[in-house]
Formats: structure tokens, C-alpha cells, sequence
């Protein structure tokens, strides 16, 4: 990503509320920029990314970072960018049967 968006920047304080947005850089952020807009962004925000990366960098992106996106908007992009679902697999954090703790 070259720049961020103006749309998206309208929408900072919602989607970049725990950083300071004039401190993103696109290149080096863009990970952690997608995947707030994806995730929480409107669907003006949206449609400037998809503008701004292209639907081949869009796809990358998912492959790249699922972990970013919750499983449903995860699956929603899989299907608008006509992805094998099985390409990309969110991996857990920890496994089910682990404990979260040792006493």
C-alpha cells in the first residue's frame, strides 16, 4: 500500500483508537492497517482500500495474515475474492485441550 487513504483516515479515531494514526507508515503497517479497516472499517473505508490494493493485494493479504480477521470476516473475503477456503487456515493460538495456565 502507498498511501492510506482519505476515507480511511476519516474514520481514525474509530478504527486506529489505541495509536496514533499520523505514525502509520502504509508500507510498514499495512498488515495491521487491513486488517482494522476489514475488520472494523465502513464500507466506504472498504471500498478505498480495495481501490488503493487491488483485489490481487487483498488476496494476498488474507493469505498472508488471516490471524488479522475474525473468522466470519475471514470467511466473508474468502468468498467476494473467490478464494479456496482451504488455502488459507486460521491457525489457534493454543489448543483447545491446552490449559491456559499451570497452578
Amino acid at each position: 500500500m502507498q498511501r492510506i487513504p482519505a476515507e480511511v483516515l476519516a474514520e481514525a479515531s474509530h478504527l486506529f483508537w489505541d495509536v496514533d494514526p499520523l505514525e502509520l507508515d502504509p508500507v510498514k503497517h499495512e498488515d495491521f492497517i487491513l486488517g482494522r479497516v476489514l475488520s472494523k472499517g465502513s464500507s466506504t473505508a472498504l471500498r478505498a482500500i480495495r481501490r488503493e490494493v487491488g483485489d490481487p493485494g487483498l488476496r494476498e493479504f488474507v493469505m498472508r495474515a488471516p490471524h488479522r480477521l475474525d473468522r466470519r470476516s475471514l470467511r466473508f473475503f474468502q468468498v467476494v475474492l473467490s478464494m479456496d477456503p482451504s488455502a488459507c487456515t486460521k491457525t489457534p493460538f493454543r489448543r483447545s485441550s491446552e490449559r491456559l495456565y499451570s497452578p
